[in-house]
């Protein structure tokens, strides 16, 4: 099976509060240590992946959230005075140090993007109630449940122009990016749930409200924290959550950054960047295929295909969040991709929108003509 990375991970990072100590840490150092470097060093996968065993891949999402709120449950233990565990759990969490602690926070957090976000975004695209309300649980972790709102009826409908709040603009950095979509987001799923109910003749203000309810469902979680270690276990909880909201985030940038297509007109595939690093696929649920699943938001992930008709991202999704974090190497690096999507993919009507939005060829930071880039053989989607 292609997709048993993160069942493992996800195995270990439950296994390692029976042992406490530096093993808390372990799901960031084995994608730090193992997951980065393998991704660049195997390479790509162009090829249909051929999955006879579609009730086990599906299984495997849905296993996610019972072990979210394991580990969860376990984190709050370790921050808690409780004993009901037993004296092996008890012992380990004894002889954690509070640097470990920290460590472990962020092995929590990335957990809660890799196994919580990302699972929850093939969840939400689903037409059974089962897969919705599993993936909004799984948003609930990191106070995002609005997100199943936004993606998919308007990320889907706006990718790549103005109205979109997950598309970057040339030269925004990362940071200016993530601000406006905390907010632009947010503000967008609570209008399009408010259309939702208009047209059913009920009010915003009500349990029938997917946006109130959504933060509800957070609240269970931070009771959780809260009964476990007061005050503290809530800001801890809330770090923990927006570090997950941060992954979703440093996502939505770097698959759309700098494209642009004219309202109205159909999403294609040149409309995302993307990947086709093997680790990152299998442990992302082929996440990076992106621009397959915007053509094609119903397919289930296994079915995605790599699309040789849209541009490519120079690195694997986890150098790329890496490079998004430093602005100026961000920009440097996909100044002349941008500049190559306007040449090789993008139609005289986005062209000339590129030339009324940013003033010329490639936009800000486009570098000088003398700039090359190395990249796979790909099909011009202008023919």
């Amino acid at each position: 099976m292609y997709f048993l990375l993160l069942p493992i991970l996800s195995a270990l990072f439950t296994a390692s509060f029976i042992l406490g100590g530096w093993w808390l840490a372990l799901p960031l150092m084995i994608m730090w240590a193992a997951a980065i470097p393998m991704d660049e060093l195997v390479g790509d996968n162009w090829a249909k992946l051929d999955e006879k065993h579609p009730f086990f891949l599906r299984a495997i999402l849905y296993l996610q959230l019972p072990t979210l709120a394991i580990v969860s449950f376990m984190f709050a233990y370790y921050l808690s005075d409780w004993t009901f565990l037993g004296s092996q759990v008890n012992a380990a969490r004894a002889s954690t140090h509070w640097y470990q602690m920290f460590v472990a926070l962020f092995s929590l957090g990335l957990y809660y993007g890799i196994a919580g976000i990302n699972v929850a975004h093939e969840l939400v695209h689903r037409t059974s109630r089962l897969a919705v309300v599993t993936g909004r649980w799984l948003l609930s972790f990191s106070f995002d449940t609005a997100f199943s709102l936004e993606h998919v009826y308007g990320h889907h409908l706006n990718v790549a122009t103005p109205k979109d709040p997950a598309t970057a603009p040339r030269g925004m950095p990362f940071w200016h990016f993530y601000v406006r979509i905390l907010w632009q987001a947010n503000r967008n799923a609570w209008r399009i749930e408010k259309r939702f109910l208009a047209k059913k003749g009920r009010s915003v203000w009500s349990l029938h409200n997917r946006v109130i309810t959504g933060q509800l469902m957070s609240l269970v979680w931070v009771a959780l924290f809260a009964a476990a270690d007061g005050i503290k276990g809530v800001v801890i909880f809330v770090l923990i959550s927006m570090w997950g909201k941060l992954y979703l985030e440093i996502t939505n940038y770097i698959e759309h950054y700098g494209l642009v297509r004219v309202e109205g007109t159909r999403v294609e595939p040149r409309h995302s960047w993307n990947s086709s690093r093997r680790i990152t696929n299998y442990l992302l649920f082929n996440l990076p295929r992106h621009s397959d699943h915007h053509v094609r938001p119903n397919r289930e992930y296994w079915e995605l295909e790599a699309r040789t008709d849209a541009p490519q991202l120079p690195h694997g999704y986890f150098i790329m969040a890496i490079m998004s974090l430093m602005p100026g190497v961000y920009m440097r690096r996909m100044a002349p991709l941008v500049e190559m999507w306007d040449r090789d993919f993008a139609t005289p009507g986005e062209r000339a929108l590129v030339a009324a939005t940013y003033g010329g060829k490639g936009g800000p930071a486009t570098p000088s003509s003398e700039s090359s880039v190395s990249m796979p053989s790909m099909r011009s989607s202008n023919g």
